[in-house]
């Protein structure tokens, strides 16, 4: 994306519009997982547009306030990120014990032993 000529206010605001679109992505469950990442990657490089306007700022009191905006709600979608990590975590656990408790009521089927190999009948 190009945001050439931005305003550090356009820019809060785009990086706070793509939060408010990446929680609400991360709520639904029928989202499309790419959603997430390509949010993520815009979110990284809005931030990083902020970074390269911060450092182009003359202010030192506004410039201060402003990292400290940026860096909220940066840390607000790593939090985000944090959080819906775990439940997934969570979620492949139980579905790893549900596979465990499965294969221990429907153990797999044991062959009769002449599976491996080749039998051979040979004759004198």
């Amino acid at each position: 994306m190009e945001w050439d000529g931005l305003e550090l206010k356009d820019g809060l605001r785009l990086l706070e519009n793509c939060y408010n679109r990446l929680a609400q992505i991360v709520k639904d469950e029928e989202a499309d997982p790419q959603a997430i990442t390509s949010l993520v990657d815009e979110a990284e490089q809005i931030v990083v547009l902020l970074n390269a306007i911060l450092q182009r700022a003359s202010v030192e009191g506004e410039k201060e306030q402003n990292i400290q905006a940026v860096k909220e709600k940066a840390d607000a979608i790593v939090q985000l990120l944090q959080e819906e990590m775990g439940t997934i975590a969570e979620q492949y656990a139980q579905i790893k014990t549900g596979r465990q408790a499965i294969d221990a009521y429907y153990p797999q089927p044991v062959g009769l032993g002449y599976s491996e190999g080749k039998f051979i009948d040979r004759k004198k």
